[in-house]
């Protein structure tokens, strides 16, 4: 058992521990394993899926733990699955979305066994992991994959072709001079992302979600940027946030000023997912 942290005073009281199985398989791929954790004492609590960055070729499960987000949920009696995805350097997109949709499809078949309740489904990314969280929503509304209720997108690369422009139309110093190329999107698609504008927006889940059909609910979303992050511009979380607001989606776009791609500064809008994750599983 784990001793979770004490919640936010203006939260609900922390539980008092939770179980914890690793490297659950949901597919057959290589990094098609997911962790999933459980809190001790709650009876079928709301799930929680962690989708972590890494500009699709790096990064793991694990930094679900970064910024105490595993313990804070657990803490408020969610259950937690935090999954890891096929790199980029091991097959292109559409790759990453079938892992998506596998992934969901597993917690939902295996609800039963664990416990936990895939009626209240939220889903939680970062970087290119908040590009993942946004087509959950976008497969979500398409019936795809059970509902997801809501998500939290933490800088997400919401339109691959806009990202470079992005870049070079945003005030943020040290953006596309220190690209690696090829850039990572291009590198996801298994081609030059401005040359290819139909297949970088064929991957774009803004794209995606501004063509869904009306009475296709995209789910509530809450959207967290750094000013001055120069690896993905905050004109996409601005964008996708229009794209979802001219939709009637229930949105909202927290700023960190100054705030880079992640570190200093994020711990202080961990609070804010929390609440808006809790009320949305009690919506």
């Amino acid at each position: 058992m784990h001793s979770a942290l004490k919640a936010d005073a203006a939260l609900p009281a922390p539980k008092t521990g939770h179980s914890f199985v690793r490297d659950l398989p949901y597919g057959a791929g290589e990094r098609n394993k997911l962790d999933l954790y459980i809190p001790a004492g709650v009876s079928n609590p709301p799930l929680v899926l962690f989708i972590h960055g890494g500009s699709w070729f790096r990064g793991d499960k694990v930094d679900v733990l970064k910024y105490e987000r595993l313990d804070r949920l657990l803490a408020l009696g969610f259950a937690v699955a935090s999954m890891n995805y096929t790199y980029s350097q091991q097959a292109i997109w559409p790759a990453q979305l079938v892992d998506l949709e596998t992934a969901v499809g597993f917690l939902a078949s295996r609800a039963g066994d664990y416990g936990y309740d895939t009626a209240r489904f939220t889903v939680w990314g970062q970087s290119s992991g908040a590009h993942m969280a946004l087509w959950a929503g976008v497969i979500s509304a398409r019936g795809t994959i059970p509902e997801v209720r809501a998500l939290v997108g933490w800088f997400p690369p919401a339109n691959l072709y806009q990202l470079w422009h992005d870049r070079e139309a945003d005030e943020v110093p040290r953006g596309n001079e220190n690209a690696e190329l090829p850039t990572p999107e291009s590198r996801l698609l298994g081609c030059d992302a401005q040359a290819n504008r139909a297949a970088a927006e064929a991957a774009s889940p803004d794209v995606a979600a501004a063509a869904l059909e009306v009475g296709q609910v995209f789910p509530p979303t809450l959207l967290v940027h750094g000013t001055a992050d120069p690896a993905v511009s905050p004109l996409q979380s601005a964008r996708v946030r229009d794209v979802l607001a001219g939709r009637g989606t229930e949105v909202d776009l927290i700023e960190v000023p100054g705030g880079r791609h992640g570190g200093e500064g994020f711990d202080d809008t961990v609070e804010p997912c929390l609440k808006f994750l809790v009320a949305q599983a009690r919506a």
